[in-house]
């Protein structure tokens, strides 16, 4: 046992002090300003890693979890911490991981609300004896904790949760339990969709269970069931086109959208804003545009726009969405952002480039098409700072210079966070 002080926290779940010796030391769950007891678990050449036995003295940034589920529910990270002090330790992360970097400003954090912000709730499925468990994976474990008051998800979701619960546990369902892996609902109200994943083709009596869900939940606009052999089962209820920023969109479950719809619509302006300010002469190109919600918000400020997504669901709704707005004039190419270079989508001025990679950020491929068809303005929305700035370090190198960051606490309880950053081509 050794006692330490929690001095900040890291980019992930562990809080950071330092052992006797000088080591550095790995503590989930540690709050700055705690001083406890640890179990060391791990000890390497460098550093060590260590569990929380008890707290001799409490930080004044600790609290008890609004979370029943906390810390077992490996869904959040933070929770023992008050709202203000996780928002200030992010931001002191990020300027941790950015500063070398040189960015003009980075802006401080834009604060979301801390609860039912989350609109996708993705479930694990455990059977133990008779009893159906659905939730998400214990922190550093494959068991499987229950999702039942969770603070984060919208409420909508809880609802069919309690009664995806109530099916998956009657008898008469087992068979259609017992061959669900996962299970994911996304609600964007009057759109409310559910995807089982199976890991076989279903059986009748599992498409009989599944159309009986569909029918007694009423809030349901669209229920579909994939295994690795494809589709199996697309049941649609009318209901309505999603609007977010004073359009309709058609967004299905498997495609790309924020989580946090308040915190989308805050990252969105701010990127309006950013282009507002330049006169465009020349191409836009949206690289992982999803949905193409940020290609259709900065079309009217370029001559042409090309919307470039490889997940065929995103991709097939920005087609839905542009059959509703003849006037809409952007492109959409379903492919790999590897693929697009050298093509005739990638000639002439290319004005400004949009970047919204998934978390392992951009690709050694796309970054050497980009130091070739050099935009003059690059703006990259990133969920991983860290991968970000391995990309953000490669983009300097080209030329460019970091304006400036601006930062967005979209996933409030979790020590995930959102940037939008701004480049500009040197003279």
């Amino acid at each position: 046992m050794q006692t330490v002080s929690i001095e900040k926290m890291t980019y992930g779940i562990d809080s950071l002090a330092h052992a006797d010796d000088g080591k550095v030391v790995f503590i989930p769950y540690g709050a700055p300003g705690d001083k406890v007891n640890i179990n060391v678990n791990e000890d390497k050449s460098d550093y060590l890693r260590g569990d929380i036995l008890d707290i001799i003295e409490q930080s004044p940034d600790r609290r008890t979890s609004p979370c029943p589920n906390f810390p077992e529910c490996g869904g959040c990270h933070w929770l023992h911490m008050k709202t203000e002090a996780q928002r200030r330790e992010k931001e002191d992360v990020l300027d941790f991981i950015l500063r070398p970097l040189a960015p003009g400003r980075i802006y401080p954090m834009e604060p979301l609300p801390e609860r039912g912000y989350r609109n996708k709730m993705e479930l694990k499925i455990a059977i133990e004896g008779e009893k159906v468990i659905l939730g998400n994976y214990k922190y550093r474990s494959h068991e499987v904790v229950p999702l039942r008051g969770c603070i984060v998800q919208c409420p909508a979701n809880l609802t069919v949760y309690e009664q995806l619960d109530a099916h998956m546990n009657n008898p008469q369902q087992r068979a259609l339990a017992e061959n669900t892996k996962g299970i994911v609902v996304r609600t964007l109200d009057p759109q409310q969709h559910c995807a089982f994943y199976l890991n076989t083709p279903p059986t009748q009596d599992m498409l009989v269970s599944m159309q009986a869900f569909f029918d007694e939940t009423e809030t349901l606009s669209r229920l579909e069931a994939h295994s690795d052999m494809g589709n199996h089962l697309t049941l649609v209820r009318e209901k309505g086109m999603f609007n977010f920023m004073k359009r309709n969109w058609r967004i299905s479950v498997n495609s790309f959208f924020q989580n946090n719809l308040e915190g989308a619509e805050a990252i969105l302006h701010t990127l309006i804003s950013l282009y507002q300010g330049y006169q465009h002469k020349g191409k836009l190109i949206d690289l992982y545009c999803g949905c193409g919600t940020q290609t259709f918000l900065l079309e009217s400020m370029f001559e042409e726009v090309y919307g470039v997504e490889s997940n065929i669901s995103s991709y097939q709704d920005a087609l839905a969405f542009q059959k509703t707005r003849p006037s809409s004039r952007a492109k959409f190419i379903c492919k790999k952002a590897e693929t697009i270079f050298n093509t005739p989508m990638t000639k002439g001025v290319i004005a400004a480039l949009h970047l919204n990679p998934p978390r392992t950020g951009i690709s050694q491929r796309v970054l050497r098409g980009l130091s070739g068809i050099k935009p003059r303005i690059i703006t990259y929305l990133s969920c991983n700072p860290m991968t970000f700035r391995r990309d953000a370090k490669a983009i300097r190198q080209m030329g460019y210079k970091l304006e400036n960051v601006y930062s967005f606490d979209l996933f409030p309880g979790t020590f995930h966070m959102e940037t939008l950053s701004f480049f500009i081509r040197g003279q």
